[in-house]
């Protein structure tokens, strides 16, 4: 004949309450990787102190999906990767990468024309021109 064992059905409970959550945990975004290139015209080395920093933005909404910042950047071209949620991603919206290298507080290059990613004919790992400011690094 069967009891009823009431610690062993609260465990029972307890193990399926902590499984339903787990489950529920797996169920979290899933990131893509984005691969690109910061490249300049002609050959250049960074100060040390050098920062680049770069955005993949969503124009229709104007919201940034996904940003990456390098230091020590010895010389362009600089290979660059951006993590973002694959789901953000609507084929109907414009995508752009944008990048700027820093130098305290000067930019000393920019990509004047945003790179559009994600549409029809774009490179699947494109390359960022950027172009010198002008600004002296700091010393």
């Amino acid at each position: 004949m069967f009891s009823f064992n009431a610690s062993w059905w609260l465990r029972l409970a307890t193990a399926a309450l902590a499984l339903g959550m787990l489950a529920g945990c797996a169920g979290g975004p899933r990131f893509d990787t984005l691969a690109a290139r910061v490249v300049a015209d002609e050959p250049v080395t960074l100060p040390e102190s050098a920062v680049l920093e770069v955005q993949l933005k969503d124009i229709s909404t104007g919201d940034v999906l996904a940003s990456s910042r390098y230091e020590q950047l010895g010389r362009l071209p600089i290979p660059v990767t951006l993590q973002y949620a694959a789901e953000a991603i609507d084929r109907d919206d414009l995508y752009r990468l944008s990048a700027q290298i820093r130098d305290d507080d000067r930019i000393l290059y920019l990509n004047p024309d945003p790179v559009s990613v994600f549409g029809a004919g774009d490179a699947a790992e494109p390359d960022i021109p950027v172009t010198t400011t002008g600004a002296a690094p700091t010393r």
